[in-house]
């Protein structure tokens, strides 16, 4: 059996993630729609819903 540390262990780095906010195609009226919810959940400070039409579009059923 290993003895438990007594002192901090260094911490743990997590990546950053830069990733661009994927861009709605254009003809595609479900795409339009979340990326103008997007919009109007930005402008109020909504960005848990941001998030989600981010996910959304990203995960769009036609498969763009």
């Amino acid at each position: 059996m290993t003895e438990p540390r007594r002192y901090p262990s260094t911490p743990v780095e997590l990546p950053l993630r830069t990733y661009l906010e994927p861009t709605p195609i254009e003809g595609c009226a479900g795409c339009t729609e979340l990326a103008n919810v997007r919009d109007r959940a930005r402008a109020g400070g909504d960005m848990t819903t941001v998030t989600d039409c981010n996910v959304y579009l990203r995960r769009h059923p036609e498969g763009h």
